[in-house]
């Protein structure tokens, strides 16, 4: 980079990282020689890399950052992030939960399903099974989805069959424009545990994409 650039950087949500604030220093610190914009996706995983690609696309078509970051913050609004684990016991050791949920679903042999929620992993419940689990994450992303255009990435943790039969679970539930499987990231992995599957999803307006 050359003095007077304009810089877009993505982040992982800043309430799981400490990252954004890092560079949020370092923009405020160098604003005298570049232009940075720091963004919060709210989210991680492919849902950064969606948003990266989009803004890169918008670059191209000659938008300014200020309407690059407006459309980006559509997306964020829009994301639908949630996870079924295949255990807590994970979660708990990361201190991602406290010690009673995690006795609790084990004590009870469930399921349990995580959303992303504002930046932070929330429990949204807890099924008996491992097939209602998936069952859940797919009714709920179609329920926030509908019939609207959508992006979608399954997302897992050394589960790659389960994923791809995700993705074609999906396909027959959603009006998909795009989608990808993917890893999630090791600290993400190393927090859920393997065995994690989730859907990243967002819906597209079609005049969006013109």
């Amino acid at each position: 980079s050359q003095k007077g650039d304009t810089i877009l950087s993505m982040h992982v949500t800043g309430k799981l990282s400490g990252t954004l604030a890092t560079i949020q220093t370092a923009a405020q610190e160098l604003k005298e020689e570049y232009r940075i914009f720091p963004f919060d996706s709210g989210a991680g995983s492919a849902a950064v890399g969606f948003m990266c690609r989009e803004a890169r696309l918008l670059d191209r078509a000659g938008k300014t950052p200020e309407q690059i970051l407006k459309r980006l913050e559509k997306i964020r609004s829009r994301l639908t992030v949630i996870f079924t684990l295949d255990t807590l016991e994970f979660a708990y050791l990361s201190g991602r939960i406290n010690a009673f949920q995690s006795a609790l679903s084990s004590l009870l042999k469930v399921k349990p399903i995580v959303i992303l929620k504002d930046g932070l992993l929330e429990m949204a419940d807890r099924v008996r099974t491992r097939q209602k689990a998936l069952e859940q994450v797919l009714q709920t992303v179609r329920e926030r989805i509908g019939n609207r255009p959508a992006n979608v990435a399954i997302v897992h943790a050394a589960d790659p069959q389960a994923a791809r039969q995700m993705l074609e679970r999906i396909r027959n539930l959603l009006n998909i424009k795009e989608s990808i499987i993917t890893d999630l990231s090791i600290p993400v992995a190393a927090n859920l545990g393997p065995g994690t599957i989730g859907i990243v999803a967002y819906p597209v307006d079609e005049e969006e994409e013109e």
